[in-house]
C-alpha cells in the first residue's frame, strides 16, 4: 500500500544516516541510491515529515555525537573534525558555533547543557489513508482574515459525498482568481466553523488570506479568525492534493477528537477549525496539509487587517 511505502521510506532512510554519520561519502546522491527514490522526493517528503533538511539533519547530528569526543578532553579538536567529517578544524568551528553559539574549545573547557538535534523518531507517524500523518507542534497565531464562499454542509453528507473536498476544489479553480491582491494565492484555506457541539451540519468556507489591501467580489465573505494558540497536524500522501477530502482525513480526525482533544484543557468561545494547504509544496504525486485545531484565544496586541499565515 501507498502508506506503507512513505513509512518505509522515512524509517529506511533515518536508519542508513544514523548508521553512517561516520562515513564521509554520506551524501544526497548515496542516500537516496539506497532508498530508492529520486533525491527530489527524498528531500520532500523528508523536510515535510521532520521539519528539517535532509542535509542539515546529518550535519546536526554529526555535530550532536561529536559532544562526546569533546568532553573526552583528550582528542585533538583536528581529529574530531576529520572523524566527524567536517573536513577541517576551521569548518568544524563554525558549524559548532553556528549550532550552540561557542566553538568547541569553549564549550570544552566549559561546558553547559545544549539542546541537541536527536535522533529523528519515526514511531510518532500513523498511516492516514493514502498517506502518513502526525502531530507536528502547538502555535500560536496571531489574528488573520480569510474571503470566501461559505456554505452549510451537512455532516453525513459530507461523509457519503465529499461536499467539502468538491466545493474545495470548485473554489480554488474557479474563483480563488477573483480575489485580486490576497496575501497568498497559492495557500489554501478551509475553514470550518460549528454553529454548536451536537448541529448535523457545519460551516465550511474555501478561502485565501487577504488584507486590507485586497479586493474581495461582492458574493464572497470576510471572515476574522482571532489569534489563537492551536494543536497543528500534518498529513503528507502520494497523491494530489485536490484528493484530500474528509475520506483521506479521517483517521486525523479520530486521532485529534478521540487521542488528543482528551488530553487538552480546551478554552474556547467558538468551535472551528482550518486545514491550510500551499500549492507551491505539492504535485501531482505530493501533497502536504496542516490542520490547526484552536486550543485557546489568546491576547493579540493592535488591529490586524490581515496577515500571511505561514
Amino acid at each position: 500500500m501507498i502508506d506503507h511505502h512513505l513509512l518505509d521510506i522515512i524509517h529506511e532512510t533515518t536508519e542508513f544516516v544514523e548508521k553512517h554519520l561516520l562515513d564521509e561519502t554520506l551524501c544526497l546522491d548515496v542516500i537516496s541510491d539506497h532508498v530508492c527514490v529520486s533525491k527530489f522526493y527524498l528531500l520532500r517528503i523528508w523536510k515535510g515529515t521532520t521539519g528539517t533538511g535532509l542535509m542539515e539533519y546529518v550535519r546536526r547530528r554529526r555535530i550532536a555525537l561529536s559532544l562526546g569526543d569533546l568532553l573526552e578532553g583528550r582528542k585533538p579538536l583536528e581529529y574530531i573534525s576529520w572523524r566527524y567529517s567536517f573536513g577541517c578544524q576551521r569548518t568544524y568551528g563554525r558549524v559548532f558555533k553556528n549550532e550552540f553559539g561557542v566553538t568547541p574549545a569553549q564549550w570544552r573547557n566549559r561546558p553547559v547543557p545544549l539542546q541537541v538535534l536527536d535522533r529523528f523518531n519515526g514511531d510518532f507517524l500513523r498511516r492516514a489513508s493514502e498517506g502518513i500523518m502526525f502531530y507536528r507542534s502547538t502555535a500560536v497565531l496571531p489574528a488573520f482574515v480569510v474571503a470566501g464562499r461559505e456554505h452549510r454542509v451537512d455532516i453525513r453528507d459530507n461523509h457519503l459525498n465529499q461536499t467539502s473536498n468538491k466545493l474545495g476544489v470548485d473554489f480554488f479553480l474557479h474563483h480563488r482568481q477573483r480575489i485580486q491582491h490576497p496575501l497568498q494565492k497559492d495557500v489554501y484555506i478551509g475553514l470550518t466553523r460549528v454553529p454548536e457541539p451536537a448541529a448535523d451540519y457545519t460551516y465550511y468556507m474555501p478561502s485565501l488570506a487577504v488584507d486590507a489591501a485586497s479586493i474581495i467580489p461582492a458574493d464572497m465573505l470576510k471572515r476574522e479568525i482571532k489569534a489563537h494558540r492551536y494543536g497543528v497536524f500534518t498529513y503528507i500522501g502520494q497523491h494530489h492534493p485536490e484528493k484530500i477530502s474528509a475520506l483521506t482525513l479521517k483517521d486525523i480526525w479520530h486521532q485529534v477528537f478521540e487521542v488528543w482533544m482528551p488530553t487538552v484543557q480546551m478554552k474556547l468561545k467558538e468551535i472551528f477549525s482550518f486545514e491550510r494547504i500551499d500549492y507551491t509544496r505539492c504535485s501531482r504525486q505530493y501533497c502536504e496539509c496542516d490542520l490547526y485545531f484552536p486550543i485557546e484565544p489568546v491576547q493579540d496586541a493592535g488591529h490586524h487587517d490581515g496577515k500571511s499565515l505561514e
